[in-house]
């Protein structure tokens, strides 16, 4: 792949990058009200599309709206994915479910990211297991 498809994938690292992050910190504070959960990640993820998409757009004025757009709704996808076990679920198989696919979405941000290999896959959930040991802690205050 050339550097201009390695431009276009950046947009979309950086919005399921921000969603998985953002559902970690919701999962740790609300696992154990699932319909709050729900509502938070669907709302959340709403307002991270406009809010991503917006920021990209008015950041990167060469990207285009579709680039900024694709960003907007891999921050939503990110931040819904992993708690769809929740509408069916609960408790400790919906955690267990959840933690699964956010594991699958950090495959998908590792293999869209311009570095390939293991430095990818380390960095990628070197990030996620920092973001969710923070919001655990702050879970706990």
């Amino acid at each position: 792949m050339g550097a201009h498809s390695g431009l276009k994938r950046a947009p979309l690292v950086l919005g399921a990058a921000d969603g998985l992050t953002l559902i970690l910190g919701l999962t740790a504070g609300l696992a154990r009200m699932p319909h709050a959960l729900v509502h938070a990640a669907v709302s959340g993820g709403l307002a991270e599309l406009v809010g991503m998409s917006a920021a990209v757009w008015l950041s990167d004025a060469k990207g285009g709206f579709l680039v900024a757009l694709g960003c907007g709704i891999a921050t939503l996808a990110a931040c819904v994915i992993p708690v769809l076990p929740y509408v069916f679920t609960g408790g400790w198989e919906a955690l267990s479910a959840s933690l699964v696919l956010v594991c699958l979405v950090g495959a998908a941000v590792s293999w869209l990211r311009p570095e390939r290999g293991w430095l990818a896959v380390a960095e990628t959930y070197g990030v996620l297991l920092a973001a969710a040991v923070l919001c655990f802690a702050a879970s706990l205050i």
